[in-house]
């Protein structure tokens, strides 16, 4: 009876490699799946090329080529480690878009997870990103109808591409650098130095780089006011977006940033974080 039991446990690895990492997908729900590197890979890797080709086609112009800011932080911070594009035979200002993607396949190596993309599962993070932008959309409007508008013309001159692909950079690099970088910098300073409770050091980390995100975007008139239009919404949008990173991961966050940006630029006017 012991030899028959010992040979059903000992037949269990057998059938278990494929069977076994198929059963551990399937036996993660949706929420947990979408917060998994390989399908937020999945999510980002074509916002990440479809910004590198609006940089070659769309967004340059006589005096270099626009970037978000954020994008060009990325690239100074490269440009300090003696990291040239050139010695790996990429476009100058492709670095970042590849430091991104090099971060979610070491993060999928190091978690030993399985390497299967559930594509049901990124196609409901899409949806999921499309829902979770049009609170955006309605807040940016009250906030309108409350503070009247001013021009701040970021993006005269460009065309409608080169517009979507200024939105999906801002989508990927400002929720690297405030959400994914940010954020995980204070949280370890929050609970492993200062020994805060978990739920504190996440609140204070989401609203320190809410308000850090408010002050990286243009918040005067050319008169040199503050527009305060403009203060309350990147304040709302970038504590909305914290939630999101800490509740729904990465790829949630950058694709709902990505998505409201670029309803923004086609369809209506407030101002875009």
């Amino acid at each position: 009876m012991a030899q028959r039991k010992a040979a059903r446990r000992g037949s269990a690895p057998a059938n278990g490699g494929k069977g076994g990492a198929h059963s551990s997908l399937a036996s993660n729900g949706y929420f947990e799946r979408s917060k998994q590197p390989l399908e937020i890979l999945t999510l980002v890797a074509p916002l990440i090329v479809l910004y590198e080709i609006g940089l070659i086609f769309a967004l340059r112009t006589q005096g270099g080529t626009l970037t978000n800011s954020a994008h060009e932080g990325l690239l100074r911070l490269f440009d300090s480690l003696g990291i040239d594009a050139g010695r790996f035979s990429l476009p100058a200002l492709a670095l970042p878009g590849v430091g991104v993607i090099v971060v979610l396949v070491v993060w999928q190596v190091l978690s030993r997870r399985v390497w299967t993309v559930h594509l049901p599962t990124v196609g409901g993070m899409i949806i999921e990103c499309v829902l979770f932008s049009l609170p955006l959309l309605v807040a940016a409007q009250i906030i309108t109808r409350i503070f009247p508008p001013a021009a701040m013309g970021e993006m005269d001159g460009l065309g409608t591409f080169g517009k979507v692909a200024m939105s999906v950079g801002a989508g990927v690099y400002e929720e690297l650098l405030f959400r994914m970088v940010l954020i995980a910098l204070l949280h370890t300073l929050f609970v492993d130095l200062l020994r805060w409770r978990e739920a504190w050091a996440l609140g204070i980390s989401v609203l320190v780089a809410a308000v850090l995100f408010t002050l990286y975007h243009p918040l005067r008139l050319p008169s040199g006011a503050l527009d305060l239009r403009r203060v309350v919404f990147f304040l709302a949008a970038g504590s909305a977006f914290g939630v999101l990173y800490v509740v729904r991961g990465f790829g949630i966050a950058v694709g709902t940033h990505a998505w409201y940006d670029i309803a923004v630029v086609v369809l209506l006017a407030p101002p875009e974080p």
